[in-house]
Formats: C-alpha cells, structure tokens, sequence
C-alpha cells in the first residue's frame, strides 16, 4: 500500500497579538479544573481494585492471565466512567474553549452550539475506552508475566497486583522494581526478619508508592483530556463561526509557551500556520487520524491562535444552491411509495445544504395510511418517530417531509421526553426552517397548524433584530439546541424591551403574550 503526502499549505504570517492571551486562558483553565477530573479518576481506581477478589487474583497467577471477563468488566467500567462523568469534564472543556479566541468576542451573534460537539465526545469517549483498557490489561500482563512469577510465590504476588490496577505498563514495572529492592534491602539490614514480615513491609511501601502513581497517572490524563477537549472547542467554535456566515477564510498558528520547558516536539512547531484542515506532524501514534489541533504529547499545554485572513462578505449568494426536481404546486396529493422516497432522498439533500447538524434520521420512510396509535389512543399519521424512522402516510408532501426531517436534526438529540418540555418551541422552530427553506427553494408551502406559534417565532426575531433576515434567524435558532432555545429568546427579547425607553406595559404585555405561546 503507497500514500500519497502532499505538502501543507503555508501561508505569510499575519500579524497577531493574542497568543500569549490564548495560552495563559488554557493554562488557568487545567489549574482550575484538574482536581475533578483527578478525584474522580482515583476514586475510580481504588473501586477497580476493592472489586476484584484475593481469590481471582491468585487464580490469574497460577494461570499466568486475567480472564477475558475480567478485562471486559473494567472495559464497561471505563465505558460507564466516560457517559456519567467524563463526558462533562470534556463538554465543559470544550465550551470554555469555545470563548477562548479573542477573534470571537467581537460576534455578537455567533452562539456556540454544544449539540456539535456530542458526536465528537462520543467518539472520543470510546476510544478513550479502549485506550485506557488497553494501558491497564498491559500493566497486568507484564506483572503475570513468567519471568515475574518465577521470582514470587503465588501469594506474594497475588496480593502485590491489587494496588497496581490501575497502572500503566511502565508505572507497575516501576512499582514491582520498587517492590524488589525494598524486599532486598529489608533482608540485608534485618536478615533475622521473617520473609512474611518483610514481604508485607516491602508491599505497604510499594502500596503507597502506587498511590503516588495513580494520582501522576490521573493528572496526566486529566491535564491531557482537558486540554484536547478545550482546543477541539476553540477549533469547533470556529468552524461554527464559518457555517453560521460570521467569518470567512480563517488560518491556525500554533502556539507554545516559548520557554525552556517546551519540548522539541513542540518548539518545531512554534508558530506554523495551516489551513483549517491540515493537520500539523505530531509525530507516529499519537492523536492517530486527527493532528488538527493540540496536545502533541501527553501533558502538552500548547494551543491555536486562529486568525481570519479574509472576513466574510454577507450577500444572498451566501445561501446554499440546489436545483431539485420536486413538484411546486399541488404538492399534498397522493404519492406512491417510490415517490415518497424519491422526495425524501431530494428533501434530505436538501436539508444538508441549509442545516450544518447532522441528521439522525435513519432513512427508512415508514408509509402507513392508517397511521399509528399513541398510548392515549390518538392517531398519528405523519411525524419523526424516536427510533427516527419517518412516518408518513401516501397522502403527503415535501414541505412534510422535509418538516419531519429537520426534526431528525434537532429534537433527536435528546430523550423523546423532552418533546413534552419543548414541544412547541420545537416545532414552531422546525416549521420556521422549513417554511424559509421551501421559499428559497421553490417548494410549496402549504397549510400548517403551527402558524400562529411561527408567526410569533418570527415576530419576536424580527423585534430582536440581531439577524439581517428571517433565513438567517430561523437558520440559527435551529442550529441552537432545542434546551437553550427558550432561555436564548427571553433574555433578548426582554433586554431589547430594557433598551426602549418608550416600551409601555401593554407593550411588555403584546410581547410576554407572543413568548408564552413558545412554552408548553
């Protein structure tokens, strides 16, 4: 197998002051939040080893290895780690990465989504999963290894091993040379000593010296963890910022400390400036298919300064183009099954070209001209179910469709329960998008129930007046997860009242009237 490499695209440094800005943001960021991430690895840890038996531990000496089950159990221990506490030391590092660029304060309209992120947290969660399972069933090979059992009895080893869990592969040898010289020294100066005695001496040392490891080994990973998530945040922030049309053609620099405590790893790559999507050399093994952004290396405090070489110029040919093939007139009429995924497919590309979150739609149309009953015995004919199959019967149109399908961009990020929450927030947001989609598009609109909650959507953006048009409005508010959405509507409209000096209370009135009908 060859590979083609092709050089990175270098570009003439522009001038930028915020480095030094950028890097002691990061630096405040891991001193002020390690500890979390700290305690609860080590916690973790001492559960790890309280859970496995004297018993099975001396089972694996005389076979020489952990079962499989074994491995698999702390497998789904990390797995279980990553989805009830780390995935929120990441989420947070990542959302305080995204304000950590001074080229974003000045947009005052750009809203990081933390929606985006998700699929990158769970990516990275499973394999951090199976990074960390690896690390540990290598620990514990290498101290079941011969050689090793050799020099120990079945006992003397077994109850050595348990402190260990939770080591790395280098960090247990270390330990068990700790172990071995502490038992060598103790029968030099005690030679009357009894090997029990010195056995459990030397074990209690090498116990505490464990300890210490753990909490070396969980500060790495938490300084490390923190810091890829705060960077990926920096760089999804900008990228966001590029989608939502509020920054054009942006470049990376990379930045170190400058001191003599940077690595040579790093100090090669001090100041060099890519396109957004090359990726710097970090060397073999090491943040393997990714490279777009820091830490090189475990413990790497480096970051990105990303400077916009060319701003964004806001005209109509910004919006997306598509040339579709759907009928504009007459569009809810009866449509065989072929048809109905035929538009769906267009609808679906459709959506893509307006809409930046990916889609969970699973693209299976479930036809039914009965429909489907709900537990309180109404019948639904057309609507995105949670397992985000669509549904729709033969009567049906594109404008339904395509509604159902930003669905499948939005509300499917969350539990169906929070549909009871959010529900008119939701759809009122999901027939706003559609409605401006169809009017670019040239696909007919036709009548909804959901009028008089758009038609108060629309007005209370067009009253807040951040976005230049309705597209715009209905475009980020869509991409904005369906839990803020509220909260982000209420404070601006509310603040916009506070800037009008003039606002009478009937006004106050007209528009808290127009926001309640947003609410469940």
């Amino acid at each position: 197998m060859t590979f083609l490499i092709q050089p990175c695209r270098h570009f003439q440094k522009a001038k930028a002051g915020n480095a030094n800005e950028i890097l002691k943001r990061l630096e405040d960021y891991l001193k002020d939040n390690e500890s979390t991430p700290i305690q609860i690895l080590c916690g973790f840890w001492k559960d790890q080893q309280a859970a496995i038996t004297y018993q099975e531990l001396r089972q694996a000496v005389i076979e020489g290895v952990m079962t499989k089950e074994t491995f698999n159990l702390w497998s789904k221990d990390y797995s279980i780690l990553v989805q009830n506490k780390l995935h929120y030391v990441w989420e947070d590092a990542m959302k305080a990465g995204s304000v950590s660029q001074p080229i974003l304060l000045d947009l005052q309209r750009f809203t990081f989504h933390s929606s985006h992120a998700i699929n990158w947290i769970q990516n990275h969660g499973a394999e951090f999963v199976t990074v960390v399972t690896q690390e540990q069933k290598g620990a514990i090979s290498a101290l079941l290894a011969r050689a090793v059992r050799e020099k120990h009895s079945v006992d003397e080893l077994a109850k050595f091993i348990r402190p260990c869990i939770g080591l790395t592969e280098p960090q247990a040898k270390a330990n068990l040379r700790y172990y071995e010289n502490m038992v060598a020294n103790l029968k030099e100066q005690h030679p009357r000593m009894k090997t029990e005695s010195v056995q459990k001496k030397a074990r209690e040392a090498a116990a505490k010296y464990a300890e210490k490891q753990h909490r070396q080994r969980a500060m790495t990973i938490a300084q490390t963890e923190m810091a890829t998530a705060y960077n990926k945040g920096a760089d999804e922030a900008i990228r966001q910022a590029q989608a939502q049309k509020l920054m054009g053609t942006v470049i990376k620099r990379w930045c170190t400390s400058g001191d003599d405590m940077v690595c040579e790893q790093c100090r090669a790559l001090e100041g060099l400036e890519l396109a957004m999507d090359d990726r710097f050399q970090m060397g073999n093994g090491w943040n393997a298919g990714e490279n777009l952004t820091p830490p090189a290396h475990p413990r790497c405090a480096c970051a990105i300064e990303y400077i916009e070489i060319e701003p964004m110029a806001y005209t109509n040919e910004n919006l997306p183009e598509m040339k579709v093939s759907i009928i504009q007139q007459n569009s809810l009429k009866e449509y065989s099954t072929e048809e109905i995924e035929s538009i769906a497919a267009q609808t679906e590309e459709i959506a893509s070209k307006h809409i930046s979150i990916p889609s969970k739609w699973s693209g299976n149309m479930i036809i039914d001209d009965k429909g489907i009953q709900n537990p309180d015995g109404t019948i639904v004919n057309y609507g995105k179910l949670w397992n985000c199959d669509i549904l729709t019967s033969h009567e049906t149109s594109p404008l339904i469709i395509l509604h159902e399908q930003i669905h499948a961009r939005s509300i499917s990020y969350c539990d169906s329960s929070f549909y009871y929450i959010y529900g008119n927030i939701e759809e009122a947001t999901v027939q706003f998008m559609t409605e401006e989609i169809c009017k670019y598009e040239g696909i007919e609109i036709i009548e909804s129930d959901y009028y008089k909650t758009v038609d108060a959507l629309k007005q209370i953006g067009r009253y807040i007046g951040i976005h230049k048009t309705d597209y715009d409005f209905a475009k980020f508010m869509i991409e904005m997860p369906v839990t803020e959405r509220l909260d982000w509507i209420s404070d601006n409209l509310y603040a916009t009242l506070g800037r009008n000096t003039k606002a009478t209370i009937e006004e106050y009135e007209n528009w808290s009237d127009l926001l309640n009908m947003l609410y469940v």
